[in-house]
């Protein structure tokens, strides 16, 4: 489980597709390495050795800075947000659990898994379509890393720490 948002040098998240967190035991060695800053704690969350007691880091900087590859895989969480939790056939908004990925040109008459293949789609409606084809609402298309980052910065997600938000450009009754 990650609990330390690791931001670049510039106080930004290294990434948000994945978003950049580490384990806690992990910022701890980067912090007596000298790799990294602590700039917030969990106040009451303390890890003890045989001679230190320490708060466990919250959000942490490092202190070179990292390039990252903006490049979006292809992942069912990303599709979601491509599409806006929306299905391509109905219309509808769902959560997470409601909604499936399904394939335009169905796998059954040769069609692939990839971005500009599949579309989000309610339960209801991906069994409805089965394997005919049938127009989505939206054609399917791989969306780019900065598309797809204000997506998910406007989509609804939990953060382990509310002191994440303010450097994640949220508010805080946004968590």
């Amino acid at each position: 489980m990650a609990h330390t948002l690791l931001l670049n040098k510039d106080y930004q998240p290294i990434s948000v597709l994945p978003l950049s967190v580490i384990d806690w035991r992990h910022a701890i060695k980067l912090m007596f390495l000298g790799r990294i800053t602590v700039i917030e704690t969990y106040s009451d969350w303390i890890v003890h050795s045989e001679k230190l007691a320490l708060n466990v880091p919250s959000v942490a900087i490092t202190k070179e800075y990292f390039n990252f590859k903006r490049r979006v895989n292809f992942t069912r969480h990303n599709m979601y947000l491509r599409d806006l939790y929306q299905c391509q056939y109905c219309e509808d908004t769902f959560d997470f659990k409601d909604l499936t990925i399904d394939h335009v040109i169905p796998l059954s008459l040769g069609g692939q898994t990839n971005w500009e293949n599949c579309v989000t789609s309610c339960k209801a409606c991906n069994f409805a379509k089965a394997n005919k084809l049938k127009k989505p609402i939206q054609k399917p298309y791989r969306p780019d890393y900065w598309a797809l980052a204000a997506a998910w910065k406007h989509s609804p997600f939990r953060v382990r720490d509310a002191k994440w938000n303010q450097y994640l450009g949220r508010d805080a009754e946004a968590a």
